[in-house]
């Protein structure tokens, strides 16, 4: 039987097919909201069928219904629907198909033959492109972002029943059933705060910001040593057939050297001043050496592009999960982000930067991994005073978007602000840092005193309670 419809299917050229479907969408067939939910008009390779589709998709979206008699008097009325004989064509398509074809496997022949002449015309294309050192990137993002949209436009997700997701949610109760105080997300690495997190979940977009100077690329620095170390231990544990698991840091801001200066110090607890001139005594040198060697053997992947696009960000991102699990990723930070409207001067930086947000949000659903994006605090939180210095929601530099796309909204702030600025002369400038989570989509808002000692970078986990 099987054998029989694919060489039924196997005779019929792409445009017959085309109007086979469109058939059915004039005569109310049980599939034919398939048709519409997985096919564009420009799926459609021949131009009529590609308009008649369209119009038809006019009128769904109206709410109306599709037959040929509703269709033809819409394009009466819709010049740009409208071409030679429109009337007769749709009539004939309607009449010509009487039968129950089999409508999933046509949807599926249409739109692989639709995809099959986007990649021809984007190959076309290629050799037509004149590229320069001046804009080179902007081309190779435009695409690698138009080669993404072909290669994910046959991606969807079919709506579940509660049962369905029940089931998958069980699973997931059992797996973690008998485990002791197990995280469900990557740890922080700060008891405290996975009590109140559970981890950094997977999906979740964490905002950090702090005022300048507090510490926020410091504690993602941390967060991601914290991570790196638990993973290690298990790429050694685990067999050929799992991934290795590894954290990412995307920096803006600082380059690799600086970026490995202070991860020696938090590692090591010699001071970065040490580092920076050189003077070690020989402890200090054994340490450094020390430390050297255990982060080279930590899975912690860093890019220092000062340029970097929302869509490098996905790009290599693609590349590195070919081969590897990524459990959490820093963007270090979010307002040095480029958006993927780079060219158009119609994009104000406000709507760019909820571009950006949105699009974080997406990738860690996408991969299934939290992203940690450092952001800037609005400068009118220094024209507060004491207890009003203590950050909130609206402080967040183009606050509404980014508030609105992340799970977890977190500050650092002084607990003794005073204090902490007056220890900044001093040789022990240890300062008490309150983490706030002033926004906790899937839980409690709370917050965690750690201890800072900014000679080294280092956080410590401290508690009054």
């Amino acid at each position: 039987m099987f054998q029989e419809v694919d060489q039924e299917i196997k005779d019929k050229t792409n445009e017959e097919l085309e109007s086979i479907l469109i058939s059915c969408l004039l005569n109310k067939h049980k599939n034919s909201e398939d048709i519409f939910l997985l096919l564009l008009p420009s799926d459609f390779g021949s131009e009529n069928n590609r308009v008649v589709f369209a119009a038809a998709n006019e009128l769904r979206k109206e709410s109306k219904i599709t037959d040929a008699v509703t269709l033809i008097s819409y394009i009466d009325s819709n010049s740009s629907f409208q071409f030679n004989d429109y009337n007769n064509y749709i009539k004939l398509l309607s009449t010509k198909y009487n039968y129950d074809p089999n409508v999933k496997a046509y949807i599926e022949i249409v739109k692989n033959n639709s995809i099959i002449r986007q990649l021809k015309s984007f190959g076309n294309s290629l050799s037509e492109i004149n590229m320069d050192v001046t804009n080179n990137g902007e081309i190779l993002w435009d695409l690698e972002k138009r080669f993404l949209d072909i290669t994910n436009s046959k991606k969807t997700k079919d709506v579940e029943t509660l049962s369905e997701i029940m089931i998958e949610y069980h699973k997931k109760l059992e797996s973690m059933k008998g485990r002791i105080e197990a995280l469900t997300g990557t740890t922080s690495g700060y008891h405290e705060l996975d009590k109140i997190t559970n981890g950094f979940q997977p999906e979740d977009l964490i905002i950090l910001a702090a005022r300048p100077g507090i510490g926020k690329t410091a504690i993602a620095l941390n967060f991601l040593l914290n991570a790196a170390k638990e993973f290690a231990e298990w790429n050694l544990k685990k067999d050929h057939t799992e991934k290795e698991k590894m954290v990412l840091m995307f920096s803006m801001e600082m380059g690799n050297n600086q970026i490995s200066e202070r991860l020696v110090s938090i590692q090591s607890g010699v001071d970065i001043s040490v580092n920076k001139r050189g003077n070690w005594n020989e402890i200090q040198w054994l340490s450094t050496i020390d430390a050297i060697s255990s982060l080279s053997t930590y899975p912690i992947y860093v890019d220092d592009s000062s340029n970097l696009s929302i869509i490098d960000i996905q790009s290599k991102l693609k590349q590195l999960s070919i081969n590897k699990e990524v459990k959490l990723i820093v963007i270090d930070y979010l307002q040095l982000l480029k958006g993927p409207n780079t060219k158009s001067q119609q994009v104000n930086r406000q709507q760019e930067v909820a571009s950006i947000s949105r699009t974080l949000k997406s990738i860690a659903r996408q991969y299934n991994v939290p992203i940690i994006a450092i952001s800037q605090l609005s400068r009118k939180i220094e024209e507060r005073k004491g207890e009003h210095r203590r950050p909130i929601l609206s402080d967040l530099r183009e606050s509404g978007a980014i508030e609105q796309d992340a799970d977890i909204v977190s500050f650092l702030n002084y607990k003794d602000e005073e204090d902490a600025y007056n220890k900044s002369d001093k040789k022990n400038n240890d300062v008490v840092v309150e983490y706030i989570i002033a926004k906790h989509r899937n839980g409690a808002t709370d917050s965690v005193d750690l201890l800072f000692k900014k000679s080294i970078g280092k956080y410590i986990p401290i508690s009054y309670r």
